[in-house]
Parts: C-alpha cells; sequence; structure tokens
C-alpha cells in the first residue's frame, strides 16, 4: 500500500511524535537488521514502512520477506522513506515499535541474576549492558526511573533487540525494591572488594550498576570491583557489566554442571 501526500504527511507527524517522547513505551526503529529483528521478534508495530533501497541491504531472504510482507507495511520511495525519515540511515525501511509492557515481577522469573541500574544516563550504555544482560542469562533489568529508557532508539539500537526479549522495568524506590527483595545484593564499584575466583558466591542475586559519574546510591549489599592493571582507567557501565555478568554466568553454569 502506497501512502498519499496527505498519508505521508501525517506518517511524518507520528514519527516526530515519537521522537519527541510523547509517545512512551514506542520507539523509531531504523535500519534493515533492526526492523527484520522486531518483525521476527513478533513485536507490534504501530508503523512500518518499505522502500525500494531494501532490497540492496544484505540481509536474507527470508527477513525481507517478512518485512515486505508484514500486514502493518506500507511502501513509500527511497526519497519519501528519506523525508519521513530525516536523512539517508533509513536502509530502506522504518518502523515505530511497541515495546513489550514488563513489570518488575516479570524481572525476576528467570533463572539469572537481577541487573539493577540505579542512575544509568547515557543511552548507548543502557543498551549496551541489556545485550549483555541477555548474551549471559541475566533475569532481567530494573532502572531507577528517570534514568536513560529502553524507549530511547540509541538505547535500542545498542541492545541490538534485546529489549524485545529481555524484562526490563522501571522502579522508583530501588531500595526499597531491593530490601522487599530478599535477595543478597552486589553494588559495582571502581573502589570496592576485589573480585577474585571465589566470585560471585552460589545462588541468585542482585547486580547494581551506578550512574557513569556518581556511582550508585543504593544503600544496601556489598561491593564489588573488577581488578584491573594500575594506572588503566576505568571500564565504562557497560564494559564492566559485561565482565561481570560473564563472571555470574560462568559461575551458574559451574553450579548446574555438579547437580
Amino acid at each position: 500500500m502506497c501512502a498519499s501526500p496527505l498519508g505521508q504527511k501525517a506518517l511524518r507527524a507520528q514519527v516526530r511524535a515519537v521522537r519527541r517522547g510523547e509517545a512512551e513505551g514506542r520507539v523509531v526503529v531504523e535500519g534493515a537488521r533492526l526492523v527484520a529483528e522486531a518483525v521476527a521478534q513478533g513485536a507490534r508495530l504501530d508503523l512500518l514502512v518499505v522502500s525500494p533501497r531494501l532490497r540492496t541491504r544484505p540481509i536474507p531472504a527470508e527477513a525481507l520477506g517478512s518485512i515486505e510482507a508484514h500486514p502493518a507495511a506500507q511502501f513509500l520511495t527511497d526519497q519519501e522513506l528519506e523525508r519521513l525519515s530525516g536523512g539517508s540511515s533509513h536502509q530502506g525501511t522504518l518502523a515505530v515499535v511497541a515495546l513489550p509492557r514488563w513489570t518488575p515481577e516479570d524481572c525476576l522469573t528467570g533463572a539469572g541474576w537481577l541487573v539493577v541500574l540505579d542512575g544509568v544516563q547515557d543511552a548507548a550504555n543502557l543498551g549496551g549492558i541489556a545485550r549483555a544482560a541477555l548474551a549471559f542469562g541475566a533475569a532481567g533489568i530494573w532502572y531507577r526511573r528517570g534514568g536513560a529508557r529502553p524507549d530511547n532508539p540509541r538505547a535500542y539500537r545498542a541492545a541490538a533487540g534485546a529489549f524485545l526479549r529481555l524484562p526490563i522495568a522501571a522502579v522508583d524506590d530501588l531500595d526499597a525494591a531491593l530490601a522487599a527483595l530478599e535477595w543478597p545484593v552486589w553494588v559495582a564499584s571502581a573502589h570496592g572488594e576485589a573480585m577474585d575466583g571465589a566470585w560471585p558466591p552460589a545462588g541468585r542475586a542482585a547486580l547494581v550498576l551506578g550512574s557513569e559519574g556518581q556511582g550508585s546510591s543504593v544503600g544496601i549489599g556489598r561491593t564489588v570491583s573488577i581488578p584491573m592493571r594500575e594506572g588503566s582507567e576505568s571500564l565504562n557501565v557497560a564494559q564492566a557489566a559485561a565482565v561481570l555478568l560473564w563472571r555470574v554466568r560462568s559461575a551458574l553454569q559451574a553450579d548446574s554442571d555438579l547437580v
């Protein structure tokens, strides 16, 4: 279905509204790989537009076909899609994706640790942490309301589809929520207890990662730090998350091998 000039104006208004944050829980997604991932995961698409440029992208034929055959697909020229997206980075497709509505309880149902983000502000770091959390088997993510959100386009791109598969939910009072959870709490800190061969201890726990500049304000739990060569710059929060969650994943796998 091709959009009329009037329809194209409405599409532009819809995309602008989502980009301004006026539709919470929805994100504008550009790029063949990311749109194909959203389609494959069965995400709800409030908008899906396609132009001929999509057929030049190096994606599997099955993924191409699933985008073009999607019930929401509307077809524009490359130039029309460029005007809609505001640039030439669309790769022949653009979608408005409605993210799953997870609750804090949803983030506890998996077998892995809970990741808790205390004021992470950089959207790319949020996405990178979510990608690592999914890769290394975390149960889900709590983030303090007011920090970076998963409906930020930079966060969504960095997460590479993780927000469609890994529960993530905002929490107003992290201290109270963690206390009620009654799990062991470990707070990542540059000046915490050095991670050694015995870390992490057995069982499930929560791993708290603080803001990029100030660290964490969570007042419960023990600290843990990643041993580094003297004089090295500290890792950013997404890198630290990946290292710590890999160690947690390795420990959980070792425990399961002993059962």
